[in-house]
């Protein structure tokens, strides 16, 4: 390798989460295209090796686009509750796929135990169940350089 260059990037398994979605409101129309879909997030669990809490509340406000019959959805997640240890968290997710498959990016705030969280660079794949009722999401940590 020379200066410069960067050796490939390996990833580490942080967590699940688990959330249970509530009643979507109606599709909003957006000026720009697309609709955005409001689910309410009613609670849910993290569980894992880097990070072990209880989702309290929040919000799941996807974006969905579809052109020349290709449908893309850029979710954005915002969720709250306390870690195992007593420490509270927010969680701020966001990316893009299809319905099927999508790649996020999260941001954790939190103290305590799992503080470190808040320097790592962490990768996300969610998914819903059919009825959308319950959605999960596998997360790693990948270095920065």
């Amino acid at each position: 390798m020379t200066s410069g260059e960067v050796g490939p990037l390996t990833s580490t398994y942080l967590f699940s989460a688990t959330v249970n979605l509530g009643k979507a409101l109606t599709p909003i129309p957006l000026l720009e295209g697309g609709k955005r879909v409001v689910e309410p997030i009613t609670g849910g669990t993290i569980y894992g090796p880097g990070f072990n809490a209880t989702i309290d509340g929040g919000v799941a406000a996807p974006i969905v686009v579809t052109n020349n019959g290709t449908t893309t959805q850029i979710p954005f997640i915002y969720a709250y509750g306390h870690a195992s240890d007593g420490s509270p968290f927010y969680i701020e997710e966001a990316g893009i796929g299809s319905t099927a498959t999508q790649n996020t990016r999260l941001i954790i705030q939190v103290s305590g135990k799992y503080e470190g969280l808040q320097q790592l660079y962490i990768l996300g794949q969610p998914t819903l169940n059919e009825d959308r009722t319950i959605g999960q999401v596998e997360c790693w940590s990948v270095p920065l350089p």
